[in-house]
């Protein structure tokens, strides 16, 4: 059982470092950071925040009560790298409900990491500089922990399609 989990552990391990080397070391990662300033842009506008991308070595979001750098931590690399890792380190189900998994998880990742950055430039409020950190801290580790438990039990418990044999 121990044998198992450090197996698991190793697995994981092996697989994100694999993934986060392809998408930091590749066109990816740009590619990855220009769709989360732009969609961060969008669900901003929607929240009635007028902003202006600022395309430099990494993009900038200026609005009227914050000039927000989005660095490569905040693209998604990571934890993107980590999905890849746990998806297909679970041995127990089939390569194609893993393949399954990992889109089903990247597209949910894709959709909610602009909302999360967006809502955490919502809510910044420059005379409150600790409360507007601690704010930040608390929705991007919080929001991100319930994520993966939730998108992981999700797919985990989702019940695999099996084809029935024909009488």
């Amino acid at each position: 059982m121990a044998t198992d989990a450090l197996k698991f552990l190793g697995t994981i391990l092996v697989l994100s470092g694999f993934s986060y080397g392809a998408l930091i070391f590749t066109p990816l990662e740009s590619a990855l950071g220009g769709y989360t300033a732009y969609a961060t842009q969008a669900v901003l506008a929607s929240l009635g925040e007028k902003t202006v991308l600022v395309l430099d070595a990494f993009p900038h979001l200026v609005g009227p009560r914050f000039d927000a750098e989005l660095i490569p931590l905040c693209f998604g690399t990571l934890e993107i790298a980590l999905w890849t890792g746990i998806v297909f380190a679970t041995e127990n189900r089939s390569l194609k409900r893993r393949f399954q998994g990992f889109l089903a998880g990247l597209a949910t990742f894709l959709a909610f990491n602009p909302v999360r950055i967006a809502l955490t430039l919502y809510v910044f409020d420059a005379s409150e500089p600790f409360a507007s950190f601690a704010a930040h801290d608390v929705l991007f580790r919080l929001t991100l922990v319930a994520l993966f438990v939730v998108a992981y039990a999700v797919w985990y418990a989702w019940p695999e399609q099996r084809k029935t044999p024909r009488k």
